[in-house]
């Protein structure tokens, strides 16, 4: 699938699917679509996992196939959901729930990459 296929609409018996793409290294795919076997990409990145709960991100992590490596990245102080907080947050759960997984790792970084406007919101919001 080209580039140019990626941006069309996808139609699947006439209705309107997700947008995914499929190469040796990348698949795309709405979360919307995570109820899916993940038995396609040798890697799986999630963004944005301060935004799903626990349930959510476990739905994601029990359909990775044999092989799958499965990345859940995401900033607790960028919580853009009303109904949660750093504590409630589906991505505290799975690292608290995977911290004596011998199959994981996790890495916290400190600060802020984006630019000092984000900084400064993530500080005073």
């Amino acid at each position: 699938m080209s580039e140019k296929d990626f941006l069309q609409p996808h139609y699947l018996n006439n209705a309107l699917c997700d947008p995914c793409w499929v190469s040796d290294y990348v698949y795309l795919r709405s979360l919307d679509s995570r109820r899916w076997h993940i038995d396609c990409p040798d890697h799986y990145v999630q963004d944005e996992s301060q935004n799903l709960t626990a349930s959510q991100l476990k739905a994601i992590i029990t359909r990775c196939g044999e092989g799958t490596k499965l990345i859940c990245s995401g900033n607790l102080a960028q919580i853009d959901s009303n109904y949660l907080s750093a504590v409630t947050s589906g991505l505290t759960y799975i690292v608290e729930k995977f911290k004596n997984f011998s199959g994981s790792a996790t890495i916290n970084l400190d600060g802020v990459v984006r630019s000092r406007l984000a900084e400064f919101a993530e500080e005073q919001l």
